[in-house]
């Protein structure tokens, strides 16, 4: 008894350290990166980055767009051009998801976690637009708040990645 009272800390500390480590940021899962990447796996390192500046710049230019709207008061406008955004966010998704696959496990990595928060942001505008339509604040805030916090860790990743 004594024996099995003294392994489960040890699989309790393995469980959060695994937690810890799964919950690395992109920014810090770019930093962790090998240095000596293959070729071609430093091609799909340098496409990547395109990719993630594509989504950094349609956010940027979103939201100069909504800005203009909002002073305008043109609503269905503003959903015209979310919806154009979101889409424009899965032809990104998907110009990731023909880039080959990396055989360095940290760039696949990476990449994975680009194209997750890339599916997050979609599901994030979808809930966001449909708060608007549906007149919900409640939906409409936490679409907002969910597309705000992957903006801004994809700025962190590019900052890093220009770094």
């Amino acid at each position: 008894m004594r024996r099995k009272i003294r392994i489960l800390p040890l699989i309790l500390i393995g469980f959060l350290i695994g937690c810890a480590s799964a919950s690395k940021t992109a920014s810090e899962l770019y930093s962790a990166l090998d240095q000596n990447l293959s070729p071609q796996d430093q091609l799909l390192l340098e496409n990547l980055q395109g990719h993630v500046q594509k989504f950094s710049q349609l956010n940027k230019e979103l939201n100069m767009l909504l800005d203009e709207m909002k002073k305008e008061d043109e609503l269905e406008a503003a959903i015209e051009t979310m919806q154009i955004a979101n889409e424009e966010a899965m032809y990104i998704y998907n110009l990731i998801e023909l880039d080959d696959k990396p055989s360095n496990k940290s760039l696949s990595t990476l990449r994975n976690y680009v194209q997750a928060s890339i599916e997050t942001y979609m599901e994030a505008m979808n809930t966001h637009l449909k708060g608007i339509t549906t007149g919900d604040s409640k939906q409409t805030d936490e679409g907002y708040e969910a597309i705000k916090k992957i903006n801004e860790e994809i700025d962190q990743l590019l900052s890093t990645m220009e770094g």
